[in-house]
């Protein structure tokens, strides 16, 4: 059975973080891609009036997450084990978009490719991300401390 929009949105909705920051899910595709966008409000932005640059990487960590789940068609629980992201331009207020794919899926390890755009397409930042899946070994491991 595949991971649908409509399970991601509902993800969505359990998760406290995403609801803090006002994460929304637009699509994701049955080859694991995904776009979610994020409301730009004031608390997001620096002192120079610019969206903060940790709001890419989390937008960027959150989009392959989700990445994840579609492509293995199931909650596989991704763990973040290493975040790249190249900052490209600034944007202020209005509303981002995250955009992702898996370029590698295996048994316990996914990578992916996101970008961060602002309304008019325009690339604000890039990234790659690697995550372990619940399965693995490792997660049970580091979860037991």
């Amino acid at each position: 059975m595949a991971w649908t929009t409509e399970d991601e949105k509902r993800w969505n909705r359990g998760n406290p973080f995403r609801q803090h920051l006002g994460v929304a899910v637009n699509w994701v595709r049955d080859d694991g891609a995904v776009e979610i966008q994020l409301p730009i409000t004031a608390n997001l932005l620096q002192s120079y009036g610019m969206v903060h640059g940790g709001i890419y990487c989390v937008l960027i960590d959150t989009v392959l997450g989700s990445c994840a789940r579609a492509v293995c068609q199931r909650d596989s629980g991704p763990l973040t084990v290493d975040l790249n992201v190249s900052f490209l331009r600034p944007s202020g207020p209005g509303v981002i978009i995250a955009r992702g794919e898996i370029v590698k899926a295996g048994r316990t390890v996914v990578v992916g490719n996101a970008d961060v755009l602002d309304q008019q397409g325009r690339k604000l930042a890039t990234g790659r991300g690697t995550f372990m899946l619940k399965e693995a070994d490792v997660y049970s491991r580091a979860a037991n401390g």
